[in-house]
């Protein structure tokens, strides 16, 4: 099975856009504490309302030099912990929306998605079809999650290639 560590970013975007359940159908998800936490500002209710399938894991709190070197790059808490939990548990994905922990996960050799390429994977994957998967474009693009016009458009143009 698949695991997939997610920072705050795609579990909050795709819980706006009522696709919170296409990361059940991706694999074992894990979030760390700080994500959990984070969420739960965004969220009413989310320690009672966080769907059974998110487990919340735990790190390894020594500080390293990676730490160190995340922050002073701008990246917050949950992301770096989502970093580091996935390096630890070999995730196969880690999910972030977040332009520089997308760079670093990368740097590292984690495999990195967002909340649009989640969509586009669903869509591949023939967990959703296009109707449901540009009706969740759409509600992503008017979530808290900003999409530029051009990006929307990228992915438009992948989800006809999935799915004409």
């Amino acid at each position: 099975m698949r695991v997939v560590v997610c920072d705050t970013g795609p579990v909050l975007h795709l819980f706006e856009a009522s696709a919170l359940d296409l990361l059940e159908r991706a694999g074992e998800v894990l979030v760390p504490a700080t994500v959990d936490h984070e969420i739960a500002r965004h969220i009413p209710d989310w320690p009672t309302r966080r769907p059974h399938w998110i487990r919340v894991d735990a790190i390894e709190q020594s500080e390293t030099p990676f730490e160190q070197w995340a922050a002073q790059l701008g990246l917050g808490a949950g992301e770096v912990e989502a970093i580091v939990l996935a390096k630890s548990r070999r995730a196969d994905w880690l999910l972030t929306d977040d332009a520089t922990a997308r760079v670093v996960a990368a740097l590292l050799g984690l495999e990195v998605h967002g909340s649009l390429g989640v969509v586009l994977w669903a869509a591949a994957s023939a967990h959703i079809n296009r109707p449901e998967a540009d009706a969740i474009l759409q509600r992503l693009a008017s979530s808290s999650l900003w999409i530029s016009p051009v990006i929307l458009a990228e992915a438009r143009r992948a989800l006809d290639a999935l799915q004409p």
